[in-house]
């Protein structure tokens, strides 16, 4: 008896381990049909179509700064500031000039009415007549002169505040508090947050699949980041030497966003045709090839891929094996073997 129990129990694990493991859990995705452009992956940048190196109308020294590196600022926002002591002692001077002017141009606008009447009188000379309307009109103008040398110097007093453009994210700081700038010396670089583009150069040959106002999909690699963006420009230059052409495809602003930062670009490269469409997830690489897993008769079966298309979340193919209708893998499938039992959970 204890004989036969201990063959009983020699057996089970044996008669475990002929079953098998348990069947993997799955997730699956029809592959379905889409009419679509072949595409070819390019590298691209990230960049802003409108950037302004900021820089002061006038000369003075920097007393304070909040140009911050990174920063996103408002439109009309207080970047710099400049000495304005030198302006207000200049507006202190004029304005004490435009007054005295003004003391002379009443004294002469009183003598030259009582020239007025000695002259009716025969008293005073022609000359001297003219020769004080004359010196009054001088001084009329030489107030209107201080004036407008007034207006000039309130204008500059108004440009020692440098303020943002536009919304702009803060590319690069170039001057700081305690430096002295002169005119046109630019203080900063910015970006305009709603020009946010990613810049691509493409081969001449791919210029007949490209149109202004074409849905292009892209990743912002270094963040594995996917985006449906809209070309927006082509720009009419070639490059004579690449035979290459420069694409503009405009995306929303983020907040990790990165000047130069790399972006694979896929750019249509053939009219448009049907594909079978699978989704990302799907992907397994092996040995730098392209596999996906479908499910045959309950078991894994493991299909080679080429990528013909990029569509936001899905790939198009076009190998004859992969049809519409079929499922394949799109979550369990980094941990499945070829011919290994599954069992379905779900479907997306």
């Amino acid at each position: 008896m204890r004989f036969l129990i201990a063959v009983v129990l020699l057996l089970v694990p044996l008669t475990a381990l002929a079953t098998g493991p348990p069947p993997a859990n799955v997730v699956v995705s029809k592959v379905f049909e889409r009419e679509i452009a072949e595409t070819v992956r390019v590298t691209g940048m990230v960049d802003f179509d409108e950037k302004s190196r900021l820089a002061p109308e006038i000369s003075g020294l920097v007393i304070r700064q909040k140009i911050t590196e990174g920063t996103v600022v408002k439109k009309g926002t207080i970047l710099l500031r400049l000495s304005p002591d030198f302006i207000r002692k200049d507006i202190e001077i004029i304005e004490q000039q435009i007054r005295q002017a003004g003391i002379k141009i009443e004294n002469a606008a009183r003598n030259l009415k009582r020239l007025k009447s000695l002259y009716r009188q025969k008293v005073a000379s022609q000359k001297d007549y003219d020769d004080l309307s004359d010196t009054l009109r001088e001084l009329v103008i030489e107030k209107r002169t201080l004036q407008r040398r007034l207006q000039k110097k309130q204008l500059e007093l108004e440009k020692t505040v440098i303020r943002a453009p536009f919304d702009a994210l803060i590319l690069e700081r170039l001057k700081t508090v305690g430096e002295w700038v002169s005119r046109d010396t630019p203080v900063g670089l910015l970006g305009s947050v709603h020009s946010t583009i990613v810049r691509a150069a493409v081969s001449e040959n791919l210029v007949r699949f490209i149109r202004p106002g074409q849905e292009i999909s892209l990743v912002i690699t270094a963040l594995d980041r996917p985006l449906k963006a809209h070309l927006t420009a082509i720009v009419p230059v070639a490059d004579p030497r690449s035979k290459t052409f420069q694409i503009k495809i405009a995306i929303p602003y983020f907040d990790d966003v990165i000047m130069n930062m790399s972006a694979a670009v896929n750019v249509p490269s053939s009219p448009r045709m049907k594909l079978r469409m699978i989704k990302r997830d799907a992907l397994v690489r092996f040995q730098g090839k392209d596999f996906v897993y479908t499910v045959k008769d309950g078991r894994a079966k493991i299909l080679p891929v080429e990528i013909a298309a990029v569509d936001g979340e899905y790939i198009g193919v076009a190998a004859p094996y992969i049809v519409a209708g079929m499922p394949v893998v799109v979550d369990g499938n980094e941990r499945l073997r070829p011919d290994q039992p599954v069992k379905i959970t779900g479907e997306r």
